[in-house]
Protein backbone atom coordinates (compact mmCIF):
# COMPACT_ATOMS: atom_id res chain seq x y z
CA UNK A 1 0.00 0.00 0.00
CA UNK A 2 2.77 2.20 0.69
CA UNK A 3 4.93 1.75 -2.36
CA UNK A 4 1.98 2.03 -4.44
CA UNK A 5 0.49 5.09 -2.62
CA UNK A 6 3.74 6.41 -3.23
CA UNK A 7 3.98 6.12 -7.21
CA UNK A 8 0.71 7.62 -6.92
CA UNK A 9 1.76 10.77 -5.05
CA UNK A 10 -0.94 10.12 -2.56
CA UNK A 11 1.27 10.27 -0.32
CA UNK A 12 4.37 11.97 0.95
CA UNK A 13 8.30 10.99 1.29
CA UNK A 14 7.91 12.10 5.18
CA UNK A 15 4.47 10.41 5.84
CA UNK A 16 5.68 7.66 4.09
CA UNK A 17 8.94 6.88 5.95
CA UNK A 18 7.06 7.47 9.50
CA UNK A 19 4.57 5.05 8.81
CA UNK A 20 7.41 2.49 7.71
CA UNK A 21 8.51 3.41 11.41
CA UNK A 22 5.18 2.46 13.25
CA UNK A 23 4.21 -0.50 11.26
CA UNK A 24 5.86 -2.85 13.51
CA UNK A 25 4.47 -1.41 16.74
CA UNK A 26 2.36 -3.48 18.70
CA UNK A 27 -0.58 -0.98 19.21
CA UNK A 28 -1.95 -0.88 15.63
CA UNK A 29 -2.51 -4.72 15.87
CA UNK A 30 -4.15 -4.34 19.26
CA UNK A 31 -6.31 -1.42 18.13
CA UNK A 32 -7.49 -3.13 14.98
CA UNK A 33 -8.25 -6.53 17.05
CA UNK A 34 -10.12 -4.24 19.42
CA UNK A 35 -12.64 -2.99 17.02
CA UNK A 36 -13.20 -6.75 16.03
CA UNK A 37 -14.02 -7.07 19.44
CA UNK A 38 -15.97 -4.20 19.74
CA UNK A 39 -17.91 -5.15 16.35
CA UNK A 40 -18.57 -8.59 17.83
CA UNK A 41 -20.54 -7.05 20.88
CA UNK A 42 -23.68 -5.88 17.90
CA UNK A 43 -26.04 -8.00 19.14
CA UNK A 44 -25.37 -8.00 22.73
CA UNK A 45 -28.19 -5.08 23.13
CA UNK A 46 -30.66 -6.74 20.85
CA UNK A 47 -30.49 -9.61 22.60
CA UNK A 48 -31.10 -8.75 26.22
CA UNK A 49 -34.01 -5.72 24.96
CA UNK A 50 -35.64 -8.83 22.88
CA UNK A 51 -35.34 -11.10 25.63
CA UNK A 52 -36.69 -8.73 28.41
CA UNK A 53 -39.26 -7.96 26.17
CA UNK A 54 -40.03 -11.12 25.87
CA UNK A 55 -40.33 -12.28 29.53
CA UNK A 56 -42.55 -9.21 30.10
CA UNK A 57 -44.96 -9.99 27.56
CA UNK A 58 -45.29 -13.81 28.58
CA UNK A 59 -45.52 -13.17 32.32
CA UNK A 60 -48.17 -10.36 31.51
CA UNK A 61 -49.83 -11.85 28.15
CA UNK A 62 -53.68 -11.66 29.71
CA UNK A 63 -52.92 -7.87 29.44
CA UNK A 64 -54.13 -5.95 26.45
CA UNK A 65 -51.29 -3.87 25.96
CA UNK A 66 -48.63 -6.44 26.87
CA UNK A 67 -47.27 -6.72 23.21
CA UNK A 68 -47.46 -2.82 22.72
CA UNK A 69 -45.26 -2.78 25.99
CA UNK A 70 -42.81 -5.21 24.74
CA UNK A 71 -42.28 -3.51 21.61
CA UNK A 72 -41.72 -0.14 23.66
CA UNK A 73 -38.96 -1.92 25.87
CA UNK A 74 -36.75 -3.48 22.61
CA UNK A 75 -37.39 0.58 20.93
CA UNK A 76 -36.14 1.81 24.46
CA UNK A 77 -32.86 -0.18 23.92
CA UNK A 78 -32.02 1.66 21.05
CA UNK A 79 -32.17 5.25 22.12
CA UNK A 80 -30.72 4.89 25.91
CA UNK A 81 -26.92 6.47 25.85
CA UNK A 82 -25.76 3.54 27.94
CA UNK A 83 -27.00 0.26 26.67
CA UNK A 84 -25.85 -3.62 27.46
CA UNK A 85 -23.59 -4.17 24.62
CA UNK A 86 -21.83 -0.34 25.17
CA UNK A 87 -21.31 -1.89 29.05
CA UNK A 88 -19.73 -4.78 27.38
CA UNK A 89 -17.82 -2.60 25.28
CA UNK A 90 -16.35 0.06 28.32
CA UNK A 91 -15.44 -3.19 30.27
CA UNK A 92 -12.83 -5.08 27.57
CA UNK A 93 -11.32 -1.50 27.30
CA UNK A 94 -11.14 -1.21 30.91
CA UNK A 95 -9.83 -5.21 30.97
CA UNK A 96 -7.05 -4.18 28.45
CA UNK A 97 -6.04 -1.24 30.80
CA UNK A 98 -5.90 -3.21 33.58
CA UNK A 99 -4.51 -5.84 32.51
CA UNK A 100 -1.64 -4.17 30.38
CA UNK A 101 -1.15 -1.31 33.53
CA UNK A 102 -1.35 0.97 30.52
CA UNK A 103 -3.91 3.54 30.55
CA UNK A 104 -2.27 6.25 28.49
CA UNK A 105 -2.40 3.96 25.03
CA UNK A 106 -6.15 3.66 25.68
CA UNK A 107 -7.21 7.16 27.14
CA UNK A 108 -9.61 8.08 24.20
CA UNK A 109 -11.60 4.30 24.01
CA UNK A 110 -11.75 3.86 27.90
CA UNK A 111 -14.65 6.85 27.98
CA UNK A 112 -15.97 6.53 24.18
CA UNK A 113 -16.32 2.90 24.68
CA UNK A 114 -19.50 3.05 27.77
CA UNK A 115 -21.38 5.18 24.87
CA UNK A 116 -24.11 3.68 22.68
CA UNK A 117 -23.21 4.21 18.85
CA UNK A 118 -20.45 6.55 19.68
CA UNK A 119 -18.30 3.43 21.54
CA UNK A 120 -17.63 1.69 17.99
CA UNK A 121 -15.56 4.70 16.76
CA UNK A 122 -13.73 4.33 19.75
CA UNK A 123 -11.01 2.66 18.52
CA UNK A 124 -10.56 4.26 15.26
CA UNK A 125 -10.74 7.43 16.63
CA UNK A 126 -8.04 5.67 18.93
CA UNK A 127 -5.65 4.96 16.12
CA UNK A 128 -6.07 7.99 14.38
CA UNK A 129 -4.65 9.75 17.67
CA UNK A 130 -2.07 7.96 18.07
CA UNK A 131 -0.76 7.24 14.59
CA UNK A 132 -2.41 10.10 12.34
CA UNK A 133 -0.65 9.97 9.33
CA UNK A 134 -1.26 6.19 9.32
CA UNK A 135 -5.07 6.35 9.48
CA UNK A 136 -5.09 9.30 7.10
CA UNK A 137 -3.59 6.88 4.17
CA UNK A 138 -5.17 3.97 5.11
CA UNK A 139 -8.96 5.65 4.99
CA UNK A 140 -7.67 7.63 1.58
CA UNK A 141 -6.45 4.40 -0.11
CA UNK A 142 -9.64 2.36 1.01
CA UNK A 143 -11.53 5.39 -0.24
CA UNK A 144 -9.81 5.53 -3.84
CA UNK A 145 -9.85 1.81 -4.04
CA UNK A 146 -13.89 1.94 -3.36
CA UNK A 147 -14.50 4.64 -5.87
CA UNK A 148 -13.19 2.29 -8.69
CA UNK A 149 -16.46 0.04 -8.63
CA UNK A 150 -18.68 3.33 -9.44
CA UNK A 151 -18.76 3.49 -13.07
CA UNK A 152 -18.00 6.88 -14.91
CA UNK A 153 -18.73 6.50 -18.37
CA UNK A 154 -17.81 3.46 -18.34
CA UNK A 155 -13.78 4.76 -16.85
CA UNK A 156 -12.65 4.22 -13.50
CA UNK A 157 -13.52 7.62 -12.75
CA UNK A 158 -10.08 9.92 -12.14
CA UNK A 159 -12.14 12.73 -11.10
CA UNK A 160 -14.14 11.03 -8.65
CA UNK A 161 -10.74 9.50 -6.96
CA UNK A 162 -9.53 12.94 -6.90
CA UNK A 163 -12.14 13.97 -4.96
CA UNK A 164 -12.22 11.43 -2.71
CA UNK A 165 -8.34 11.16 -2.02
CA UNK A 166 -8.60 14.91 -1.46
CA UNK A 167 -11.58 14.48 0.87
CA UNK A 168 -10.04 11.78 3.12
CA UNK A 169 -6.08 12.68 2.81
CA UNK A 170 -5.42 16.74 1.82
CA UNK A 171 -8.62 18.12 3.39
CA UNK A 172 -7.50 16.28 6.96
CA UNK A 173 -3.87 17.08 6.29
CA UNK A 174 -5.02 21.12 5.92
CA UNK A 175 -7.49 20.64 8.61
CA UNK A 176 -4.46 19.55 11.12
CA UNK A 177 -1.81 22.38 9.80
CA UNK A 178 -4.31 25.10 10.68
CA UNK A 179 -4.90 23.55 13.94
CA UNK A 180 -0.98 23.27 15.24
CA UNK A 181 -1.18 26.86 13.60
CA UNK A 182 -4.19 28.04 15.74
CA UNK A 183 -2.38 26.03 18.65
CA UNK A 184 0.44 28.10 18.26
CA UNK A 185 -0.86 31.38 18.40
CA UNK A 186 -3.62 30.27 21.04
CA UNK A 187 -0.54 29.26 23.54
CA UNK A 188 0.66 33.05 23.67
CA UNK A 189 -2.71 33.97 25.05
CA UNK A 190 -4.13 33.18 28.44
CA UNK A 191 -7.11 31.04 28.53
CA UNK A 192 -10.60 32.10 29.16
CA UNK A 193 -13.56 29.84 30.71
CA UNK A 194 -15.99 32.15 32.64
CA UNK A 195 -17.95 32.92 29.43
CA UNK A 196 -19.52 29.30 29.98
CA UNK A 197 -21.21 30.97 33.21
CA UNK A 198 -23.07 32.86 30.89
CA UNK A 199 -24.03 30.77 27.76
CA UNK A 200 -25.63 28.03 29.81
CA UNK A 201 -28.42 30.18 31.49
CA UNK A 202 -28.91 31.62 28.17
CA UNK A 203 -29.41 28.28 26.58
CA UNK A 204 -31.74 27.40 29.66
CA UNK A 205 -33.83 30.09 29.12
CA UNK A 206 -34.02 29.59 25.27
CA UNK A 207 -35.66 26.39 25.55
CA UNK A 208 -37.61 27.30 29.23
CA UNK A 209 -39.39 29.66 26.80
CA UNK A 210 -39.72 27.11 24.21
CA UNK A 211 -41.57 24.78 26.43
CA UNK A 212 -43.43 27.76 28.06
CA UNK A 213 -45.19 28.77 24.63
CA UNK A 214 -45.59 25.02 23.78
CA UNK A 215 -47.59 24.76 26.82
CA UNK A 216 -49.28 28.17 26.44
CA UNK A 217 -50.61 27.16 22.64
CA UNK A 218 -51.11 23.21 22.79
CA UNK A 219 -51.97 22.95 26.88
CA UNK A 220 -48.96 20.55 27.11
CA UNK A 221 -45.23 20.17 27.43
CA UNK A 222 -43.85 19.72 23.74
CA UNK A 223 -42.65 16.01 23.20
CA UNK A 224 -39.67 14.47 21.69
CA UNK A 225 -41.72 13.25 18.29
CA UNK A 226 -42.45 16.97 18.00
CA UNK A 227 -41.36 19.29 14.92
CA UNK A 228 -39.90 21.33 18.42
CA UNK A 229 -37.39 18.53 19.62
CA UNK A 230 -35.97 18.48 15.89
CA UNK A 231 -36.21 22.21 15.00
CA UNK A 232 -35.00 23.66 18.53
CA UNK A 233 -33.48 20.91 20.66
CA UNK A 234 -30.82 20.09 18.54
CA UNK A 235 -29.26 23.74 17.16
CA UNK A 236 -29.35 24.87 20.48
CA UNK A 237 -26.71 23.02 22.74
CA UNK A 238 -25.06 22.65 19.27
CA UNK A 239 -24.78 26.93 19.48
CA UNK A 240 -23.92 27.05 22.69
CA UNK A 241 -20.46 24.58 22.28
CA UNK A 242 -19.97 26.77 19.45
CA UNK A 243 -19.89 29.97 21.52
CA UNK A 244 -18.11 28.70 24.12
CA UNK A 245 -15.27 27.41 22.00
CA UNK A 246 -14.74 30.67 20.34
CA UNK A 247 -14.95 32.67 23.72
CA UNK A 248 -12.38 29.99 24.97
CA UNK A 249 -9.51 32.87 24.08
CA UNK A 250 -5.90 30.93 24.61
CA UNK A 251 -7.35 27.59 25.85
CA UNK A 252 -5.92 24.29 23.96
CA UNK A 253 -8.52 22.51 22.04
CA UNK A 254 -8.96 19.78 24.38
CA UNK A 255 -10.01 21.72 27.09
CA UNK A 256 -12.60 23.90 24.39
CA UNK A 257 -14.41 20.39 23.95
CA UNK A 258 -14.51 19.44 27.32
CA UNK A 259 -16.28 22.21 28.09
CA UNK A 260 -18.20 22.45 25.34
CA UNK A 261 -19.50 19.13 26.67
CA UNK A 262 -19.81 20.04 29.92
CA UNK A 263 -21.55 22.56 29.19
CA UNK A 264 -24.43 21.06 26.89
CA UNK A 265 -24.92 18.19 30.22
CA UNK A 266 -25.34 21.27 32.23
CA UNK A 267 -27.93 22.62 30.53
CA UNK A 268 -29.62 19.44 29.88
CA UNK A 269 -29.91 19.23 33.79
CA UNK A 270 -30.94 22.55 34.34
CA UNK A 271 -33.41 22.28 31.37
CA UNK A 272 -35.14 19.03 33.17
CA UNK A 273 -35.53 21.16 35.94
CA UNK A 274 -37.16 24.12 34.17
CA UNK A 275 -39.41 21.32 32.42
CA UNK A 276 -40.61 19.75 35.81
CA UNK A 277 -41.34 22.89 37.25
CA UNK A 278 -43.50 24.02 34.20
CA UNK A 279 -45.48 20.54 34.03
CA UNK A 280 -46.20 20.64 37.82
CA UNK A 281 -48.36 19.91 39.47
CA UNK A 282 -48.90 17.59 36.99
CA UNK A 283 -45.34 16.48 36.67
CA UNK A 284 -44.25 12.93 35.61
CA UNK A 285 -42.94 10.10 37.98
CA UNK A 286 -39.41 10.61 39.70
CA UNK A 287 -38.51 7.82 37.09
CA UNK A 288 -39.54 9.36 34.41
CA UNK A 289 -38.13 12.77 35.21
CA UNK A 290 -34.49 10.81 36.10
CA UNK A 291 -34.92 8.87 32.31
CA UNK A 292 -35.71 12.14 30.60
CA UNK A 293 -32.64 13.90 32.66
CA UNK A 294 -30.07 11.05 31.69
CA UNK A 295 -31.10 11.26 27.97
CA UNK A 296 -30.51 14.65 28.18
CA UNK A 297 -27.40 14.81 29.53
CA UNK A 298 -26.28 12.69 27.10
CA UNK A 299 -27.51 14.20 23.75
CA UNK A 300 -27.14 18.15 24.57
CA UNK A 301 -22.96 17.22 25.90
CA UNK A 302 -22.77 15.24 22.41
CA UNK A 303 -24.18 18.01 20.70
CA UNK A 304 -22.30 20.65 22.35
CA UNK A 305 -19.01 18.84 21.62
CA UNK A 306 -20.30 18.52 18.16
CA UNK A 307 -20.98 22.45 18.20
CA UNK A 308 -17.73 23.23 19.17
CA UNK A 309 -15.52 20.58 16.96
CA UNK A 310 -17.40 21.54 13.67
CA UNK A 311 -16.70 25.09 14.96
CA UNK A 312 -13.11 24.17 14.98
CA UNK A 313 -12.72 22.67 11.62
CA UNK A 314 -14.63 25.53 9.95
CA UNK A 315 -12.35 28.43 11.13
CA UNK A 316 -10.36 30.08 8.72
CA UNK A 317 -6.92 29.77 8.25
CA UNK A 318 -5.26 31.70 11.26
CA UNK A 319 -2.32 32.83 8.48
CA UNK A 320 -5.37 34.48 6.46
CA UNK A 321 -7.48 35.40 8.72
Amino acid sequence: MLTEGQKKHMLSNEDANTIRSQINEPFIQKYLVSLVVHLLTLPVTQIVSVTIAGIYVITHWGQPNAFKIGLGIVAIFQFIPISPGSICRGLYVVYLVIKEKDFRNYNIAVFLGFFKYIGYLAFPIQMTYHYPAMARFMAAHWATEAVHIVPVFGERGALLEHWVFCLFYNWPLTIRRRMQRRAEIRALIKPRYWHVGLYIPAAVIILGFADFAHLLSAGQLPGMGSIWWLLLLAPVPILCGAAVTLGCAGAPLWKRIVSAAGSGAVVGLLYTAVSTALAAPDAPAPGQIAAACLWRLFVFAAFAAVGAIFTELKLPDPDLA
